[in-house]
């Protein structure tokens, strides 16, 4: 089966694990514990290794830095050098999501011109108001003939088998819960 991560997925997983990762999911969503979402994320993330084929884009990359540093822009507020100090702390988690991308078997995705084009093209999207960040992810998810697009953004579930992948065939979009039941 062929399915695609999310940002999100990466920063559940992550987030007990990391300097300044708590931060990032501080409360419950959907029912489950912070805890609950990282051992969802993990074992997502060990099934697909025993036996599917998964992806990701390379934005998710710049996103979870960006997610980290936005934690550590409170903390630095008069701080000398603190954009440098934002940079240095938040760039741990691009290499920590580096080596679960490798460890886990994920392939990261480019993100080309072909994937901005069929964003862009992708009616669905825009009707909805997917913004470009979360529809470049599923135009990465259409290119990559997804089947399971395992996402924590609500405007995205809502999706769920309404976006077709390039064989025609409907994208089941779910959490890391629901993900485990389908895969």
């Amino acid at each position: 089966m062929k399915i695609y991560l999310d940002t999100g997925v990466f920063i559940d997983y992550l987030s007990p694990l990391i300097l300044g990762g708590i931060n990032l999911r501080p409360t419950n969503r959907r029912g489950r514990t912070p805890a609950q979402l990282s051992q969802d994320a993990e074992s997502v993330l060990k099934k697909i290794a025993s036996s599917h084929l998964a992806a990701t884009s390379s934005l998710t990359y710049y996103e979870v830095e960006e997610a980290l540093s936005k934690q550590f822009t409170s903390v630095t507020i008069g701080m000398e050098n603190a954009s440098n100090f934002r940079v240095l702390a938040a760039r741990s988690i691009v290499v920590q999501t580096f080596n679960v991308v490798r460890f886990f078997g994920i392939t990261a995705l480019d993100l080309t011109s072909t994937i901005v084009e069929l964003q862009l093209n992708c009616l669905e999207l825009q009707m909805r108001g997917i913004r470009a960040a979360d529809a470049l992810h599923v135009a990465t998810a259409i290119h990559f003939n997804a089947e399971v697009f395992i996402s924590v953004d609500e405007d995205l579930l809502k999706l769920n088998t309404l976006i077709t992948n390039n064989q025609g065939n409907a994208i089941n979009f779910c959490d890391t819960d629901t993900a485990l039941l389908l895969i």
